[in-house]
């Protein structure tokens, strides 16, 4: 199956927070440090 590089990005989001095992959960700057990439993208891609 192909993904478009948005919806990979938009998964490895979506797992960073399922694995995640903190009761507060993470925020969009932590997401985007844990993955590589911006805040800013981070942000439109959980928006």
């Amino acid at each position: 199956m192909k993904f478009s590089t948005q919806e990979e990005y938009g998964l490895r989001c979506l797992l960073q927070i399922g694995l995640n095992n903190r009761p507060e959960g993470l925020t969009i700057p932590e997401i985007a440090r844990l993955e590589g990439l911006t805040v800013h993208n981070v942000g439109k891609l959980l928006r």
